[in-house]
């Protein structure tokens, strides 16, 4: 993902936030966003979840939650 986002300074405007999730797995706000494993990539916009991927690590289909995250 930082390889994406250096490649595109629009991309610099989504807020990131990386969780160690074996710190953090039993704590009640992953329970509330509902994320159940690792590897769980959800974005928002404007407090709204728009998109959420589960075990894809694929560029293409990351690129393509930050176009909706960016698009106005």
């Amino acid at each position: 993902m930082s390889a994406l986002i250096d490649g595109n300074d629009a991309y610099k405007a989504v807020t990131i936030m990386r969780v160690d999730w074996d710190t953090f797995k039993g704590d009640e706000w992953v329970k509330e966003l509902k994320v159940r494993r690792q590897s769980t990539l959800v974005m928002f916009k404007d407090g709204e979840e728009i998109d959420r991927l589960i075990a894809q690590t694929s560029s293409a289909v990351i690129e393509e939650m930050f176009a909706k995250a960016i698009a106005s």
